[in-house]
């Protein structure tokens, strides 16, 4: 099996497989790049370092969900930005957008990251909506919902900006 592939050879990091796995994701999601990280929990202290490093975060303030996994936040306070807490929506446990929207108008976030909780989608066109009209970089944790699609066809992990997901067992069974 591919596992025991790479465990057996000599490049357990960054192989040929990991390149072609990458690929493989990328094309399935149907985005240009993908890059895979030890945890989903790395992934989401890249995503939100590359958002910083590229100049999206300037007044380091980032909305993030009140109710959730410290994976999601932890990196925010890794890097120094200003987590504001975003109550929850009662039908898919996301973030609320009617709060998310009063939290744009007062705090001015220059990053949202919400979590595609438990496979259920959120909601992709609101969200998208919120984005244009308050200008914010938008990050997705979709490490519970690896597979999960809307009614559209879209997939979750193609929403926000970046993404992140995870192949650990624990999310993608609750």
């Amino acid at each position: 099996s591919c596992g025991l592939k790479v465990l057996s050879s000599k490049h357990i990091t960054m192989s040929k497989i990991t390149r072609n796995f990458e690929k493989q994701f990328a094309k399935r999601l149907g985005c240009k790049y993908a890059l895979m990280t030890n945890s989903g929990s790395s992934a989401n202290l890249l995503m939100v370092s590359a958002a910083m490093a590229s100049g999206r975060i300037k007044n380091k303030k980032i909305a993030v969900p009140a109710v959730g996994w410290v994976t999601t936040i932890a990196p925010a306070m890794q890097l120094g930005l200003t987590p504001i807490m975003v109550g929850t929506d009662k039908n898919t446990y996301g973030i609320d957008l009617d709060l998310l929207e009063e939290v744009c108008k007062t705090e001015r976030p220059d990053a949202v990251i919400f979590v595609q909780a438990l496979g259920v989608p959120h909601y992709k066109k609101r969200l998208l909506e919120l984005k244009e009209k308050y200008g914010f970089c938008l990050l997705e944790d979709a490490c519970a919902a690896l597979g999960a699609e809307y009614e559209d066809g879209t997939k979750v992990g193609t929403v926000g900006d970046m993404s992140s997901f995870s192949f650990y067992f624990g999310p993608q069974l609750s």
